[in-house]
């Protein structure tokens, strides 16, 4: 018995405490960042604390900005504004200006993948213009403006008008060159002193590539690659017995999948046959009878398939392998696409969408 209290105090006296522990008193936390070029090539961070609280026991925002080499350095100048340690634990949305992305991505994203206390499942955004100004609004409406940014990007995330990607997910795109990035696009509403999203910014690689898609052709993409979310609405003109209505419809299912077919000398011709199904929430001026169903499918595979060819010339442009065409080439012709440039050869192999459309549902009146 004795023997085993000398045992227990050794190992008492032994045990380590917490070396890298960090007081929450202490900490002050990041809620949204934005990064953007300066004119001497530097890069600006602009930083929205949330810790400050009013006397009326409300949360508020206080907007620090710094400039420096890297992320990193910037950060480091920081911290020496701040009464606590900076932690970018919670970042939610983290800007960047479209002006910078065109330099990269992986020069923003290597201090956020060394850091384990890094926010892996923050979003990234791109800004026309000056993210800093997004940021510098501080709230919008009763939400500060880190919860409102996360809060819209989630609603085009969960409506496909954008792609669904974190921190996380990019990184194995990054580094993939069978895959290719596609990020929500933003830019700021002066008029209602809030952000919009108007669409997605197509990447070469880990560098913005200028072309973008707006949110209708964002939800077209995300058909083609079969990403859809939760939902997807869309609202188009069709001229039916020589009377032209709107059409609203939900996209209550679809499929895709690539067909890929390489010849004796190695021509690519990928065709993307794309299978959806719709149901008519709105059919303006006339009513839309079982004789007319037939009629607004055939128009409606005609608009889908135009915007579905206009997405992939768009892909071609911006040399952004969304569909990851690259992907599955290594996977069924490996020794071929060894002997390919995959940067060069992808934007001269043909891709041909295949867009068919099935009415469903035409509504409960009807």
């Amino acid at each position: 018995m004795k023997q085993t209290r000398v045992s227990c105090l050794l190992i008492v006296l032994f045990l380590t405490g917490c070396w890298d522990q960090r007081v929450l008193k202490d900490t002050v936390f990041m809620s949204t960042v934005a990064y953007e070029k300066t004119g001497d090539n530097q890069i600006q961070e602009t930083v929205s604390v949330h810790s400050y609280v009013t006397k009326e026991n409300q949360p508020i925002n206080k907007v620090f900005t710094v400039t420096g080499g890297s992320p990193r350095q910037g950060r480091m100048e920081l911290n020496q504004q701040i009464s606590g340690s900076l932690m970018s634990a919670k970042v939610r949305v983290i800007l960047v200006q479209d002006e910078l992305a065109r330099e990269g991505m992986l020069e923003i994203s290597d201090v956020l993948y060394r850091t384990p206390e890094s926010p892996l499942s923050a979003k990234y955004a791109i800004v026309q213009g000056s993210p800093s100004e997004i940021i510098n609004l501080q709230r919008v409406g009763e939400e500060l403006i880190g919860e409102y940014l996360s809060g819209i990007v989630r609603t085009a995330e969960q409506s496909s008008a954008v792609p669904i990607e974190t921190i996380q997910t990019i990184c194995t795109v990054l580094f993939d060159p069978g895959k290719g990035l596609a990020l929500p696009y933003l830019r700021l509403n002066e008029q209602n002193q809030s952000a919009d999203i108007i669409g997605t910014a197509l990447f070469d690689g880990d560098q913005f590539s200028g072309v973008t898609l707006n949110t209708v052709q964002s939800a077209m993409l995300l058909l083609l690659a079969d990403r859809k979310a939760k939902y997807m609405m869309m609202s188009d003109y069709v001229t039916v017995d020589g009377q032209k209505n709107v059409v609203s419809y939900d996209i209550i299912g679809s499929k895709s999948k690539l067909k890929i077919k390489m010849d004796s000398v190695n021509i690519i011709s990928v065709t993307v046959p794309t299978k959806v199904k719709v149901e008519i929430s709105e059919f303006t001026h006339n009513q839309l009878t079982q004789k007319k169903v037939k009629k607004v499918e055939k128009k409606l595979e005609a608009i889908l398939q135009k915007r579905a060819e206009n997405v992939v010339n768009k892909l071609q442009e911006a040399n952004c392998d969304f569909l990851e065409i690259g992907r599955e080439l290594m996977a069924y012709y490996p020794k071929e696409w060894k002997q390919l440039d995959w940067k060069k050869d992808y934007g001269e192999i043909s891709i041909k969408p295949e867009v068919s459309v099935e009415i469903i549902h035409k509504g409960v009146i009807n």
